[in-house]
C-alpha cells in the first residue's frame, strides 16, 4: 500500500477495481478528508512469508492501473509505502467477537486485505460493544465468531 501527498478534494467514494490482470489481482484507492490518496494492490502471484519490510517495487504496477482508471492521479507524488500481512480465514470473513477463554479479549482480525474498508464500521461496532455491552452486537459476533464452522467459499475474494 501507499499514500500520496495531499491534493485538493476531487473524489468521494473508494474506488475498487476487481479485474485481475497478469501482474495483479484487485486494487483500490480513496481520498482521505485531508486530501491524500491511499492505495493498495494485491500482487500476482501472492507473496508468501512473514516479510513486512516496506518496498516500493509495486509502484509502477499500481501507478499504471490507477492512472488508467483515473488519469488525474498521474502527477501526484507518493509520500510513503508499506506492506503487511494478509491474514486469511478459511471462509474469507473476519473473526470478530469475544473469546471464550478470556471474557475481556475482543478480536477483530483476519480481514483478508479488506481492513481499510471494514475497519471504520468494525471500529464503530466494537466501540458500541465495549460501551453498551456485547449483547448489542450478539448476532454479528455469532456470525463472525472464532468458534464458527469455517465452511464454504471465500466471500471477500
Amino acid at each position: 500500500g501507499g499514500v500520496t501527498e495531499p491534493c485538493g478534494r476531487f473524489m468521494e467514494p473508494m474506488l475498487v477495481d476487481i479485474r485481475p490482470d497478469d501482474e495483479s489481482g484487485n486494487y483500490y484507492f480513496y481520498q482521505t478528508t485531508t486530501g491524500q490518496i491511499v492505495f493498495c494492490i494485491t500482487p500476482k502471484p501472492q507473496i508468501w512469508g512473514k516479510d513486512t519490510d516496506s518496498t516500493s517495487s509495486f509502484l509502477p504496477l499500481v501507478a499504471r492501473r490507477m492512472t488508467e482508471l483515473y488519469p488525474r492521479l498521474r502527477n501526484l507524488k507518493v509520500r510513503r509505502t508499506w506492506r503487511g500481512m494478509y491474514p486469511m480465514t478459511p471462509d474469507g470473513l473476519p473473526v470478530v467477537g469475544y473469546t471464550r477463554e478470556y471474557s475481556n479479549l475482543l478480536l477483530a482480525v483476519g480481514m483478508c486485505g479488506q481492513g481499510f474498508m471494514l475497519g471504520p464500521g468494525l471500529g464503530k461496532l466494537l466501540a458500541g460493544a465495549i460501551a453498551d455491552g456485547p449483547a448489542t452486537c450478539a448476532d454479528i459476533f455469532d456470525e463472525l465468531s472464532l468458534y464458527r464452522k469455517f465452511e464454504g467459499m471465500e466471500l471477500l475474494k
